[in-house]
């Protein structure tokens, strides 16, 4: 009788080691800017997320969006649990993701969002104060402009982002003068 052992945990592989820092660098909070990218073009800029000229490339086919002054916040993802079997009472099913960013390029982009809402074709990248992070997976796009009864308050797009993926997004350095200026295709 032959028995088979795992080599390595249902994860796909060993898990990294923790690594700690006594005087760790701080990243600061806020979806500071935004891109869409296509789902076609997501694996480019993967292979080399600081790569500028790459990023450019894509703004310029069009296969990136880039939103580049946004405030917003990346809620708690919530991953469903399900039944185990054996001695496992649960396990981790898939991860739910959502974001919530406003743009005040208002009067300009109803066209735009109008439109992007109705696409499935791009996947996000957000923006901390330092780092951006990639959903990898294609996200449903929400879009709102509701208006307050305030005379002082501006009128700014309420975006929803949504997506599935069983990982948390994992942060990059900001590739250089990308989302510091405004840039528009064409």
């Amino acid at each position: 009788m032959s028995v088979y052992y795992p080599a390595s945990n249902c994860g796909g592989g060993a898990v990294p080691d923790y690594t700690c820092n006594p005087c760790p660098t701080y990243e600061y909070g806020r979806i500071r800017s935004i891109a869409f990218v296509k789902t076609s073009y997501v694996a480019t800029l993967l292979a080399d997320p600081t790569n500028s000229a790459l990023w450019s490339t894509g703004m310029d086919s069009g296969d990136v969006v880039v939103i580049w002054k946004t405030q917003g916040s990346y809620n708690a993802p919530s991953t469903t649990e399900l039944p185990g079997f054996g001695d496992e009472a649960t396990v981790n099913g898939n991860t739910t993701h959502s974001l919530t960013f406003k743009d005040v390029s208002y009067a300009d982009n109803c066209d735009f969002y109008n439109a992007i809402k109705n696409s499935s074709e791009y996947t996000a990248v957000y923006r901390t104060s330092s780092k951006i992070h990639f959903t990898e997976q294609p996200v449903t796009i929400t879009p709102s402009n509701p208006v307050a009864d305030d005379i002082n308050s501006i009128v700014v797009w309420e975006v929803g982002l949504k997506w599935t993926n069983p990982d948390s997004p994992c942060p990059y350095d900001t590739p250089a003068n990308i989302f510091d200026v405004c840039a528009v295709n064409g």
